[in-house]
Protein backbone atom coordinates (compact mmCIF):
# COMPACT_ATOMS: atom_id res chain seq x y z
CA UNK A 1 0.00 0.00 0.00
CA UNK A 2 1.26 3.53 -0.72
CA UNK A 3 2.46 5.47 2.30
CA UNK A 4 0.03 7.97 3.75
CA UNK A 5 0.93 11.55 2.87
CA UNK A 6 2.28 13.34 5.94
CA UNK A 7 0.77 16.62 7.07
CA UNK A 8 3.45 17.03 9.73
CA UNK A 9 2.90 19.01 12.90
CA UNK A 10 -0.31 21.04 12.65
CA UNK A 11 -1.73 23.67 15.00
CA UNK A 12 -5.39 24.72 15.06
CA UNK A 13 -6.48 27.89 16.84
CA UNK A 14 -10.00 29.22 17.49
CA UNK A 15 -11.45 31.92 19.75
CA UNK A 16 -14.64 33.00 17.97
CA UNK A 17 -17.10 32.62 20.84
CA UNK A 18 -16.81 31.70 24.51
CA UNK A 19 -13.98 29.16 24.17
CA UNK A 20 -10.32 29.25 23.22
CA UNK A 21 -9.14 26.15 21.32
CA UNK A 22 -5.48 25.14 21.03
CA UNK A 23 -5.17 21.84 19.14
CA UNK A 24 -1.94 20.15 18.09
CA UNK A 25 -1.85 17.15 15.74
CA UNK A 26 1.02 15.21 14.15
CA UNK A 27 0.25 13.48 10.84
CA UNK A 28 -3.48 13.70 11.66
CA UNK A 29 -2.96 12.06 15.07
CA UNK A 30 -4.04 14.14 18.06
CA UNK A 31 -1.14 15.26 20.25
CA UNK A 32 -2.99 17.64 22.58
CA UNK A 33 -6.22 19.63 22.69
CA UNK A 34 -6.89 22.35 25.23
CA UNK A 35 -10.31 24.01 25.31
CA UNK A 36 -10.49 26.93 27.69
CA UNK A 37 -13.96 28.19 28.61
CA UNK A 38 -12.36 31.59 29.17
CA UNK A 39 -12.19 33.24 25.76
CA UNK A 40 -12.29 36.65 27.43
CA UNK A 41 -8.84 35.88 28.87
CA UNK A 42 -7.37 34.49 25.65
CA UNK A 43 -4.64 37.15 25.52
CA UNK A 44 -3.32 35.89 28.87
CA UNK A 45 -3.72 32.19 28.11
CA UNK A 46 -2.79 31.56 24.47
CA UNK A 47 0.99 32.14 24.35
CA UNK A 48 1.88 30.52 27.72
CA UNK A 49 -0.37 27.51 27.09
CA UNK A 50 0.96 26.99 23.56
CA UNK A 51 4.52 27.14 24.88
CA UNK A 52 3.70 24.51 27.51
CA UNK A 53 1.99 22.23 24.97
CA UNK A 54 5.01 22.34 22.67
CA UNK A 55 7.49 21.83 25.52
CA UNK A 56 5.67 18.88 27.09
CA UNK A 57 5.09 17.22 23.71
CA UNK A 58 8.75 17.57 22.78
CA UNK A 59 8.16 19.90 19.84
CA UNK A 60 9.31 23.40 18.88
CA UNK A 61 7.80 26.26 16.86
CA UNK A 62 10.05 25.64 13.79
CA UNK A 63 8.58 22.13 13.52
CA UNK A 64 5.05 23.43 12.90
CA UNK A 65 4.19 22.82 9.25
CA UNK A 66 0.54 23.94 9.09
CA UNK A 67 -1.65 26.33 11.08
CA UNK A 68 -5.43 26.24 10.80
CA UNK A 69 -6.91 29.58 11.93
CA UNK A 70 -10.61 29.98 12.56
CA UNK A 71 -11.04 33.46 11.11
CA UNK A 72 -14.66 34.18 12.04
CA UNK A 73 -17.36 35.24 12.19
CA UNK A 74 -17.40 35.90 15.92
CA UNK A 75 -15.52 37.83 18.57
CA UNK A 76 -13.43 40.69 17.17
CA UNK A 77 -10.83 40.37 19.93
CA UNK A 78 -10.61 36.56 19.83
CA UNK A 79 -10.36 36.46 16.05
CA UNK A 80 -7.65 39.14 15.89
CA UNK A 81 -5.63 37.38 18.61
CA UNK A 82 -5.71 34.04 16.80
CA UNK A 83 -4.76 35.53 13.43
CA UNK A 84 -1.97 37.68 14.90
CA UNK A 85 -0.54 34.68 16.73
CA UNK A 86 -0.67 32.55 13.59
CA UNK A 87 1.04 35.30 11.59
CA UNK A 88 3.87 35.48 14.13
CA UNK A 89 4.25 31.70 14.23
CA UNK A 90 4.33 31.55 10.43
CA UNK A 91 7.31 33.88 10.41
CA UNK A 92 9.08 31.73 13.01
CA UNK A 93 8.36 28.37 11.43
CA UNK A 94 7.67 28.85 7.73
CA UNK A 95 4.35 27.09 8.23
CA UNK A 96 1.48 27.42 5.79
CA UNK A 97 -1.83 28.87 7.04
CA UNK A 98 -5.44 28.04 6.26
CA UNK A 99 -8.48 30.18 7.00
CA UNK A 100 -11.17 28.04 8.66
CA UNK A 101 -14.79 29.18 8.80
CA UNK A 102 -16.39 29.02 12.26
CA UNK A 103 -19.83 28.20 10.87
CA UNK A 104 -18.32 25.33 8.85
CA UNK A 105 -16.63 24.02 12.00
CA UNK A 106 -20.02 23.88 13.75
CA UNK A 107 -21.71 22.27 10.73
CA UNK A 108 -18.93 19.66 10.52
CA UNK A 109 -19.40 18.93 14.22
CA UNK A 110 -23.14 18.38 13.73
CA UNK A 111 -22.64 16.14 10.68
CA UNK A 112 -20.08 14.07 12.59
CA UNK A 113 -21.75 13.82 16.00
CA UNK A 114 -25.33 13.45 14.75
CA UNK A 115 -24.34 11.07 11.91
CA UNK A 116 -26.14 13.28 9.38
CA UNK A 117 -26.57 11.41 6.05
CA UNK A 118 -25.73 12.85 2.65
CA UNK A 119 -28.29 15.28 1.25
CA UNK A 120 -29.73 16.59 4.52
CA UNK A 121 -29.56 20.25 5.50
CA UNK A 122 -27.73 21.88 8.40
CA UNK A 123 -28.39 25.48 9.44
CA UNK A 124 -25.89 27.17 11.75
CA UNK A 125 -27.13 30.16 13.76
CA UNK A 126 -24.72 31.92 16.11
CA UNK A 127 -25.34 34.89 18.38
CA UNK A 128 -23.97 38.13 16.90
CA UNK A 129 -25.47 40.68 19.29
CA UNK A 130 -28.91 41.46 20.68
CA UNK A 131 -31.51 40.38 18.09
CA UNK A 132 -28.81 39.72 15.47
CA UNK A 133 -27.76 36.27 14.28
CA UNK A 134 -25.00 34.97 12.03
CA UNK A 135 -26.78 32.46 9.76
CA UNK A 136 -25.45 30.01 7.16
CA UNK A 137 -27.01 26.93 5.50
CA UNK A 138 -25.09 23.75 4.61
CA UNK A 139 -25.67 20.48 2.78
CA UNK A 140 -24.36 17.36 4.50
CA UNK A 141 -21.96 15.09 2.62
CA UNK A 142 -22.16 12.45 5.34
CA UNK A 143 -20.60 12.22 8.82
CA UNK A 144 -17.00 11.83 7.59
CA UNK A 145 -16.75 15.00 5.48
CA UNK A 146 -17.23 18.73 6.10
CA UNK A 147 -20.68 19.86 4.83
CA UNK A 148 -20.90 22.07 1.77
CA UNK A 149 -21.93 25.71 2.44
CA UNK A 150 -24.93 26.73 0.33
CA UNK A 151 -24.56 30.50 0.85
CA UNK A 152 -22.32 33.09 2.44
CA UNK A 153 -22.75 34.02 6.10
CA UNK A 154 -25.68 36.39 6.50
CA UNK A 155 -26.57 38.76 9.32
CA UNK A 156 -30.26 38.39 10.23
CA UNK A 157 -32.67 39.27 12.98
CA UNK A 158 -33.80 36.37 15.14
CA UNK A 159 -37.19 36.30 13.39
CA UNK A 160 -35.59 36.34 9.93
CA UNK A 161 -33.28 33.47 10.86
CA UNK A 162 -36.17 31.35 12.14
CA UNK A 163 -38.17 31.98 8.97
CA UNK A 164 -35.18 31.10 6.75
CA UNK A 165 -34.78 27.76 8.51
CA UNK A 166 -38.51 27.03 8.37
CA UNK A 167 -38.59 27.76 4.63
CA UNK A 168 -35.84 25.19 4.10
CA UNK A 169 -37.83 22.60 6.06
CA UNK A 170 -40.98 23.40 4.07
CA UNK A 171 -39.26 23.37 0.66
CA UNK A 172 -37.14 20.26 1.20
CA UNK A 173 -38.03 16.64 1.84
CA UNK A 174 -34.80 16.17 3.80
CA UNK A 175 -34.20 16.68 7.51
CA UNK A 176 -33.02 20.12 8.62
CA UNK A 177 -30.63 20.20 11.59
CA UNK A 178 -30.17 23.55 13.37
CA UNK A 179 -27.37 24.34 15.80
CA UNK A 180 -25.25 27.17 17.18
CA UNK A 181 -25.08 29.55 20.12
CA UNK A 182 -28.18 31.48 19.03
CA UNK A 183 -30.37 28.55 20.12
CA UNK A 184 -29.17 28.94 23.72
CA UNK A 185 -28.51 32.70 23.85
CA UNK A 186 -31.55 33.96 21.91
CA UNK A 187 -34.67 32.36 23.48
CA UNK A 188 -36.95 33.50 20.64
CA UNK A 189 -34.94 31.47 18.12
CA UNK A 190 -35.41 28.09 19.83
CA UNK A 191 -39.03 28.95 20.68
CA UNK A 192 -39.74 29.84 17.05
CA UNK A 193 -38.20 26.61 15.75
CA UNK A 194 -40.06 24.42 18.26
CA UNK A 195 -43.34 26.16 17.47
CA UNK A 196 -43.13 24.91 13.86
CA UNK A 197 -43.96 21.39 15.12
CA UNK A 198 -42.54 19.36 12.24
CA UNK A 199 -40.53 16.15 12.32
CA UNK A 200 -38.20 17.43 9.59
CA UNK A 201 -36.83 20.23 11.77
CA UNK A 202 -34.27 19.07 14.37
CA UNK A 203 -32.94 21.73 16.77
CA UNK A 204 -29.60 20.72 18.33
CA UNK A 205 -28.32 22.51 21.41
CA UNK A 206 -24.71 22.06 20.26
CA UNK A 207 -23.30 25.57 20.55
CA UNK A 208 -19.59 25.01 20.02
CA UNK A 209 -17.46 22.99 17.58
CA UNK A 210 -15.86 19.76 18.71
CA UNK A 211 -12.13 19.07 18.57
CA UNK A 212 -12.78 16.30 16.03
CA UNK A 213 -14.89 18.68 13.93
CA UNK A 214 -12.11 21.28 13.81
CA UNK A 215 -9.51 18.65 12.91
CA UNK A 216 -11.75 17.27 10.15
CA UNK A 217 -12.32 20.76 8.73
CA UNK A 218 -8.62 21.62 8.82
CA UNK A 219 -7.66 18.34 7.14
CA UNK A 220 -9.43 19.38 3.92
CA UNK A 221 -8.55 23.10 4.03
CA UNK A 222 -6.38 24.99 1.55
CA UNK A 223 -3.08 26.04 3.15
CA UNK A 224 -1.12 28.97 1.73
CA UNK A 225 2.11 30.80 2.45
CA UNK A 226 0.55 34.07 3.56
CA UNK A 227 -1.48 35.48 6.44
CA UNK A 228 -5.26 35.18 6.38
CA UNK A 229 -7.80 37.95 6.85
CA UNK A 230 -10.48 38.03 9.55
CA UNK A 231 -14.13 37.47 8.63
CA UNK A 232 -16.25 40.22 10.19
CA UNK A 233 -19.97 40.21 9.44
CA UNK A 234 -21.61 42.30 12.11
CA UNK A 235 -20.63 45.96 12.59
CA UNK A 236 -18.02 46.77 15.21
CA UNK A 237 -19.51 47.93 18.52
CA UNK A 238 -16.68 50.40 19.14
CA UNK A 239 -17.24 52.20 15.81
CA UNK A 240 -20.98 52.46 16.35
CA UNK A 241 -20.47 53.70 19.91
CA UNK A 242 -17.72 56.18 19.01
CA UNK A 243 -19.92 59.34 19.13
CA UNK A 244 -21.21 58.61 22.64
CA UNK A 245 -17.77 57.48 23.86
CA UNK A 246 -16.22 60.69 22.51
CA UNK A 247 -18.74 62.88 24.31
CA UNK A 248 -18.09 61.05 27.59
CA UNK A 249 -14.39 61.88 27.16
CA UNK A 250 -15.17 65.55 26.50
CA UNK A 251 -14.37 65.33 22.79
CA UNK A 252 -16.36 66.46 19.77
CA UNK A 253 -18.30 63.46 18.40
CA UNK A 254 -18.34 64.57 14.77
CA UNK A 255 -14.63 65.35 14.80
CA UNK A 256 -13.86 61.92 16.28
CA UNK A 257 -15.86 60.17 13.56
CA UNK A 258 -14.07 62.15 10.83
CA UNK A 259 -10.69 61.32 12.35
CA UNK A 260 -11.53 57.61 12.46
CA UNK A 261 -12.60 57.71 8.80
CA UNK A 262 -9.32 59.39 7.91
CA UNK A 263 -7.24 56.81 9.79
CA UNK A 264 -9.14 53.89 8.30
CA UNK A 265 -8.58 55.20 4.79
CA UNK A 266 -4.82 55.64 5.19
CA UNK A 267 -2.37 53.30 3.46
CA UNK A 268 -0.01 51.72 6.03
CA UNK A 269 3.58 52.99 5.86
CA UNK A 270 5.02 49.99 7.70
CA UNK A 271 6.22 47.40 5.18
CA UNK A 272 7.40 44.84 7.75
CA UNK A 273 6.43 41.33 6.67
CA UNK A 274 5.26 42.39 3.19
Amino acid sequence: MPAKLSTGLELILCACEKELYIILTDNDELVCAHVWAMQDRSTEILAPDLKQILTLSGHTVPEIRRIGCVSGPGSFTGTRLVLATAAALRRGSGAQIASLDYMSALATTIAHTKDVPYGHHIWILTHARRNLVHARPFMSYGPAMPPEPLAEVQLMSCAQAVQAVIRTAQDSKSLVYVAGSSLTRDPEVLAGLEAENTDRLIPCLTRRPSVDGLIMLSRDAEFVEKDVDPVYVRPCDAIENLPSLSERMGRNAEQSVRELDRLLSRTPDDQVGL
